[in-house]
Parts: C-alpha cells; sequence; structure tokens
C-alpha cells in the first residue's frame, strides 16, 4: 500500500463514530499518527486501545470556541506540528419546518456551523505559522447543495459550511491546502433517523477511503458517489423555476 501518511500528525474531530471513526482506523492503517477528538472520552478510549497506543485522544465539545482553542494547542505541543486537521463532528435531527424545534435547531447549528468556526479561530493560526503547507477539512454535505424538504436546519448548517470554506479557500492564498468534504448519504447513526429511501448510500470504510484518496487530490472538493452527487450539481445549476419544482415534489 502506498503510505503517503506514514508519520503524519493528523487531528480528526468527531471520531468517536460514524465517518469520522472509519477514517480514524483508515488513517492509522496508512501509517499516520492521531489525535481523536469527539465529545465521548470513553468511546476515544477505546479507539485509541484498539489502533495503538501512538495515537493520542484529547476530548473536545466543538460548541465550547475556549477549549477549542485550547485543545489545539494542546495537540500542537504533543506533537510538535500538525499536518491535518480533519472537521467530521456533526448533529442532524430532521424536521418539518412548521414543526421546528428551536432548542434542537440550535443545537445543531451550534455543533455544524459554529463548530466550525471555533475549528477555525483555534488552529488556524497555528497552521499559518508552521513552516510547511498543512492542511484544513471542513466536512459539508450535499444536503448544502439545496434546501430539501425535511432537511432543515441540518441542510442549512452544511450550506453554510460550504460557503465557510470558499472563503476560507480565498483567504489562505495556498497558505493552508483548504479542503470541502461533501458526502451524500452514509451509513451512520444520524443517516439511521431518516425514513425515506437514500439513494446510493455508502458504508463509513468506504466514505473513509474516498476521503483518505481526495485528501491527497489538488481538488477543493471531495464528493461522493459521484454518479449521485453530480446530479444534485447539475440540478443545483438549473434555473429555480425548474430546480424548487423538482425539489417540492421529493417525498421524504
Amino acid at each position: 500500500m502506498n503510505t503517503p501518511y506514514k508519520n503524519q500528525i493528523i487531528w480528526i474531530i468527531g471520531a468517536s463514530s460514524g465517518i469520522g471513526l472509519a477514517l480514524a482506523q483508515e488513517l492509522s492503517v496508512r501509517g499516520a499518527t492521531l489525535a481523536l477528538s469527539s465529545r465521548r472520552k470513553d468511546e476515544l478510549e477505546k479507539l485509541r486501545l484498539a489502533l495503538g497506543n501512538e495515537h493520542k485522544i484529547f476530548p473536545l465539545d466543538i460548541t465550547d470556541a475556549e477549549k477549542t482553542m485550547r485543545t489545539a494547542q494542546a495537540i500542537r505541543g504533543a506533537f510538535n506540528r500538525i499536518d491535518r486537521v480533519i472537521f467530521l463532528a456533526a448533529a442532524y435531527t430532521p424536521m418539518q419546518m412548521d414543526e421546528l424545534d428551536i432548542v434542537l435547531a440550535k443545537s445543531i447549528v451550534d455543533v455544524n456551523l459554529t463548530g466550525s468556526f471555533n475549528l477555525i479561530h483555534g488552529v488556524l493560526p497555528i497552521l499559518k505559522e508552521q513552516n510547511f503547507k498543512s492542511q484544513l477539512a471542513l466536512c459539508g454535505s450535499v444536503a448544502g447543495y439545496l434546501g430539501l424538504p425535511g432537511g432543515q436546519p441540518y441542510s442549512a448548517t452544511k450550506a453554510g459550511i460550504i460557503n465557510l470554506a470558499e472563503s476560507l479557500y480565498a483567504e489562505c492564498k495556498g497558505a493552508v491546502d483548504i479542503k470541502l468534504i461533501n458526502p451524500g448519504f452514509v451509513r451512520t447513526s444520524l443517516t439511521d433517523k431518516n425514513k425515506f429511501k437514500m439513494p446510493m448510500i455508502m458504508e463509513p470504510e468506504q466514505a473513509a477511503k474516498a476521503i483518505a484518496e481526495g485528501l491527497l487530490s489538488r481538488s477543493f472538493e471531495i464528493h461522493f458517489p459521484k454518479r449521485f452527487t453530480i446530479f444534485l450539481k447539475i440540478l443545483r445549476f438549473l434555473p429555480y423555476s425548474i430546480c424548487l419544482y423538482l425539489i417540492k415534489n421529493i417525498k421524504t
């Protein structure tokens, strides 16, 4: 196996389950040394024991800006550098807009979107001051391409992350390699909440392999599965009169 990740220091936020867990396993096999973060310390410790003692855990609530900054500094102190940072933390509960749970909606925004800002605020100065080009990857979703029925507030947060990553790419001017990850449906505890048929759904291990390969590419966006994501990209660029007509007839 090609091992371009060998001995790289990679911080994964959202590593205790779903895509983050699968990616931690994939990158460990590829030789990376991992800093593993999520809110669930017990699950992180199980993962570290399974992967090996060279990895370290850093429990983190990404909604806490001060703790996020301290964690970024602690990781840099523990490993002397950070090669890649991958933000995969996410919260999701499907809602209809006329039955919106505003407290739950705020918690989803806090994790997905505010959490992204907290991470950038805490880690970007560290990445910029290193004497090599490091990488920061934010996880959006194809759900952020379009406002689909039953997809809020999750879709809005992912649309925000897409926009945020674009701005970050422009502002960093190549000093940091900015990546945007836009997965389609991946079988996790989050998508298990969906009651509708999810086209071309992937397993977390498949998603992890796609991300691991995409992070090594020159492309800004990592999106998969291609047959599904390209269809949504085309739909997004149709005139609103056509696009919204098609969207409102989607059954969820």
